[in-house]
């Protein structure tokens, strides 16, 4: 992943001053947030490389807990609790910058995204491992950075929707299958 290049060595950096990897997770989903701000003001290229620092941040705080071990269930759950708030400010950004007719694919997208994480959530919460499908998070987002710098925001959304749409249903029959096999 290339985040990866940037985040280990941040996170290497950050250690030495004892900086909180859950600090780190609200200061990336700030500025996620901002980044679908910046979008919905039509500021497209500065919105896409605050949307990159964030993905950076979000990788940061995971590598500096590893790395310090403090990898804690809050973290994780702060984690992916903040990381639906950026998506949904994203994708809201995105709506904003022509409501009339981007609104109904931008609600298909916020459910496609959520349902990609809570299907996986949920699965975890039965002791099923599920990171199947082909529409994570890093390619949900490397997408809308590719659409929103095309000028393709109806794809985009349409991308965004139909990828958590069908990844949702792929974890879930995932799911099931395993849940079964257990049974």
């Amino acid at each position: 992943m290339v985040y990866r290049r940037f985040s280990r060595p941040l996170a290497r950096f950050l250690s030495k001053y004892n900086v909180s990897p859950n600090l780190i997770t609200i200061i990336a989903s700030a500025i996620g947030i901002l980044a679908g701000l910046i979008i919905y003001y039509g500021r497209i290229f500065e919105g896409v490389i605050i949307i990159f620092i964030s993905q950076i941040l979000d990788c940061t705080d995971g590598d500096l807990a590893r790395l310090t071990g403090r990898v804690t269930a809050l973290g994780g759950y702060l984690d992916r609790i903040f990381d639906r708030f950026v998506d949904a400010a994203i994708i809201i950004g995105i709506v904003g910058l022509n409501p009339s007719d981007l609104w109904a694919i931008g609600i298909l997208a916020i459910i496609g995204s959520f349902g990609v994480s809570i299907s996986r959530a949920m699965a975890e919460a039965y002791n099923v491992e599920c990171k199947v499908g082909i529409g994570s998070r890093d390619t949900r987002l490397a997408i809308i950075m590719i659409g929103l710098l095309l000028q393709q925001y109806f794809a985009t959304l349409a991308i965004i929707a139909f990828l958590g749409i069908l990844t949702t249903i792929h974890r879930m029959a995932h799911t099931v299958r395993k849940m079964q096999a257990v049974s």
